[in-house]
């Protein structure tokens, strides 16, 4: 019941009462960097409204899986690990430098680095999070258990990315593929590993990566990043980069868990 009304108040207000608070506020923005630094107004107004209702559980929910604790040593190996090679993929895709002002670059990089932070915990804890914890401890053991809570997560962080512009051009199939399976994956690895560290690491370098070292053309995520791409939507080769990150990942986990344990 707890989990349920959690749910709720962070559905309302990061998919209805943000949105519509956006919308309120756009047409007065000029300016790109002011129109992308808007974007996040939902993320800004649903961890609001989450800190209210739950307050230092709101944390505690992060810890919630059997390790009981959100290693934050795990979470930078992770999280450096993952920038690191998702930044030589894009600039190897060919990415060229964006002609853009320096200025705007540098405003950008600095509303990604406050907000999206912000973006990814607020989407961590409503399609990980909350429906990982509400699932009983000893049942989300059970492999098939865990792969049942990973497609509903998988489901649900699909649907609110069926409104990015990359879903909608040609090609925009392989996009829908890409959220889907990343959604699956980011809540199968936090059941694996009995921690979220690795989805939240992954999901920020990511977005990181995006919205500062190589944005592509027509992405929601309109910052001013240093590189350019001229892809419009994911491709299967994207999707094969970013299930072998997760491998990696998960081989890496595995390796420090068997040496933390000698």
């Amino acid at each position: 019941m707890e989990y349920g009304i959690t749910f709720i108040v962070a559905l309302l207000s990061y998919l209805l009462i943000g949105p519509v608070s956006y919308a309120l506020v756009f047409p007065f923005l000029e300016g790109r960097v002011w129109s992308y630094a808007a974007l996040f107004i939902p993320s800004v107004i649903s961890l609001a409204s989450l800190l209210v209702l739950r307050r230092k559980r709101f944390f505690k929910d992060f810890k919630a899986l059997k390790r009981g604790e959100f290693s934050v040593p795990l979470f930078l190996l992770f999280f450096f690990s993952s920038f690191i090679i998702l930044s030589v993929v894009s600039l190897a895709q060919g990415a060229t430098p964006n002609n853009a002002p320096l200025l705007d670059k540098i405003s950008s990089l600095l509303i990604s680095l406050i907000f999206i932070p912000i973006q990814i915990t607020m989407e961590e804890y409503i399609f990980r999070v909350i429906v990982i914890d509400a699932v009983d401890k000893k049942e989300i053991e059970k492999r098939s258990t865990g792969i049942v809570i990973s497609l509903i997560s998988a489901l649900l962080f699909t649907l609110p990315h069926l409104f990015n512009r990359e879903v909608w051009v040609e090609g925009g199939t392989w996009a829908l593929l890409h959220y889907f399976l990343w959604g699956f994956l980011a809540a199968f690895s936090s059941i694996l590993t009995e921690g979220f560290e690795m989805a939240v690491a992954m999901h920020l370098s990511n977005n990181l990566v995006v919205s500062i070292v190589a944005n592509y053309k027509g992405s929601s995520l309109s910052s001013v990043s240093f590189y350019l791409l001229e892809n419009e939507t994911s491709s299967p080769k994207a999707i094969m980069a970013f299930v072998l990150l997760f491998a990696f990942e998960l081989f890496l986990f595995y390796i420090l868990k068997k040496r933390g344990q000698k």
